[in-house]
């Protein structure tokens, strides 16, 4: 359905799963899910769709080539963060499995305390 609008070219909206399409002069076409009918309907009466889109759907935009890009960049740092962290762990724990500081090392404030340094033993011989 053409719209009367510089910016959104036309929207497609399909009923049965409430998916609407919207496409915009210029960069490619967005996809909104569970978008009732109504909303649908007003869209394409409105005097003022880009007003209309901007304030009720653009909120909802869950799928378009650019949030793809993002959303799967944003997946590969997370992954690499967590590659990071579990390396990190597992070099900072001991040949036993525990991490080098004890709780009894930690100070009220959470400050490390030093570690207590044994005294040589003195033999009387």
């Amino acid at each position: 359905m053409p719209l009367n609008s510089k910016q959104i070219r036309a929207v497609s909206y399909d009923p049965e799963t409430q998916v609407l399409h919207a496409k915009f002069a210029g960069r490619s076409s967005v996809r909104h899910v569970g978008v009732p009918p109504h909303i649908y309907d007003n869209l394409v009466e409105t005097s003022d769709p880009e007003f209309y889109y901007k304030y009720y759907l653009e909120p909802s935009r869950i799928e378009s080539g650019w949030q793809k890009a993002n959303l799967s960049s944003h997946a590969v740092k997370l992954l690499i963060i967590l590659i990071g962290v579990l390396a990190i762990t597992a070099t900072a724990l001991e040949e036993n499995g525990e991490l080098p500081i004890h709780l009894s090392e930690i100070t009220e404030t959470g400050a490390i305390s030093p570690a207590p340094t044994a005294s040589p033993t003195v033999s009387p011989h």
